[in-house]
């Protein structure tokens, strides 16, 4: 009776121990989540990229409504965006994803790094049982203009 004891101690040790929500999980999501975006992209559908942006977005003091101004202007002048993710980090609740992001149009390709560039699409927070963009928070941009 004692050794059952012991291994029912273990057994609900090791589940309380166990992440139900797991990194793996939350990668796949977040990787599945930048292909939407640039697939929406491709299909100029800002609508689609916003659906994914937190309702609280902030980065560097622009807010969800400048965002889609941004991702239109974008659109405009570009066809095709391709994400190459390098690595995301999840802190808890929390992810950063470093990837490449190349532009395309007939005439131009342009490539970013990400977050260091604009990074606005580089911010993960967990809400509600999803990953959505959320920004760094930041109310202005730490960057030096012209540099």
């Amino acid at each position: 009776m004692k050794k059952i004891g012991i291994l029912l101690l273990l057994v609900i040790i090791a589940l309380c121990a166990c992440d139900t929500h797991s990194e793996i999980l939350d990668e796949e999501e977040i990787r599945n989540i930048i292909y939407d975006i640039s697939y929406d992209f491709s299909w100029n559908d800002i609508n689609g990229i916003m659906e994914y942006v937190h309702k609280d977005f902030r980065h560097n003091g622009m807010y969800r409504d400048e965002l889609r101004l941004l991702w239109n202007e974008r659109r405009n002048k570009y066809q095709l965006l391709q994400c190459d993710i390098s690595q995301i980090y999840i802190h808890n609740e929390y992810a950063t994803v470093f990837m490449t992001m190349t532009y395309q149009s007939a005439t131009e390709t342009v490539t970013f790094l990400e977050p260091d560039t604009f990074g606005d699409a580089s911010y993960y927070y967990f809400d509600k049982g999803r990953w959505q963009i959320y920004g760094n928070q930041e109310w202005k941009s730490n960057k030096i203009r012209g540099r």
